[in-house]
């Protein structure tokens, strides 16, 4: 592990905690909500592709599937795959095209089981959107990662267990007929909470939920923004039709370990 890189990360995460707190101040709530969008967009932004920007607004595919929920608050983009239709040439906000789109970020001043179930349902709903592909494409690509992301919890005065924020996401998704370990939502991250990703158990095939061992809070975001980074330039590369094994591009993450334990998310 590149020890100058790790405190990097984690000295951006604690200025994040920093401004996140000052901006209890603001007493719009909608305001505080996207100025703190704006704080992760501005965390994520140094360690993403150089084509990959963010933006924010509406998801759309070829076959205009219609969607009940029709704004994402952070929407990362490759621009090499597909151009935005922006609002104004200086406006992050506008239409995204599915092909394009590699990851959504939910973003929560505080979580509560009621944005965990309206993000499970956004989730699914992205699943099922469609590529455009030329009339020979043949290729099963990846669809876009779903992440949560929130700054704090109501579980504070509901529960204290370790793993009680997976514990009711899994209960939203099988409310919702959607399969834990589907990868349909693949990050969540709850500040002082825990950080939970799927990956793979130790044979490298077999989906499992993990959680991250450090409970800083720093830590927690450090490793976020590090899987984010990882999983932008993952996605670039299978889009594009290209392995990832003869490659050197990697993101920010492949500098870190993997401190994650595995969940069995049947016995919360």
């Amino acid at each position: 592990m590149n020890n100058y890189i790790l405190d990097k990360l984690r000295a951006d995460s604690f200025h994040l905690l920093q401004l996140s707190s000052n901006e209890e101040k603001v007493q719009h709530t909608g305001l505080r909500g996207r100025l703190r969008e704006l704080l992760i967009d501005n965390i994520l932004t140094p360690w993403l592709p150089p084509y990959v920007l963010s933006g924010t607004g509406t998801i759309i595919e070829a076959e205009n599937l219609k969607r009940e929920s029709t704004q994402d608050d952070i929407i990362l983009f490759d621009k090499t795959l597909a151009p935005p239709i922006l609002g104004s040439n200086n406006s992050k906000e506008g239409i995204f095209l599915y092909n394009s789109v590699l990851a959504r970020i939910e973003v929560k001043s505080t979580a509560n089981r009621g944005f965990v179930k309206d993000f499970a349902a956004t989730s699914l709903e992205i699943s099922k959107l469609k590529f455009t592909g030329g009339p020979n494409s043949s290729a099963n690509y990846f669809g876009a990662f779903n992440l949560f992301f929130a700054f704090k919890s109501d579980a504070d005065l509901e529960n204290n267990s370790p793993n009680y924020e997976l514990k009711r996401l899994v209960e939203v998704m099988k409310e919702l007929n959607i399969d834990p370990l589907s990868g349909i939502i693949s990050m969540v991250c709850i500040v002082g909470k825990g950080f939970w990703k799927i990956g793979f158990k130790a044979d490298g095939k077999t989906r499992t939920w993990q959680k991250l061992n450090p409970t800083e809070a720093v830590d927690q975001i450090t490793w976020f923004v590090g899987c984010v980074s990882n999983s932008c330039f993952y996605a670039h590369m299978l889009r594009q039709g290209r392995g990832t094994d003869n490659s050197l591009e990697s993101g920010i993450g492949m500098y870190l370990d993997h401190p994650f334990t595995d969940i069995d998310f049947n016995s919360l």
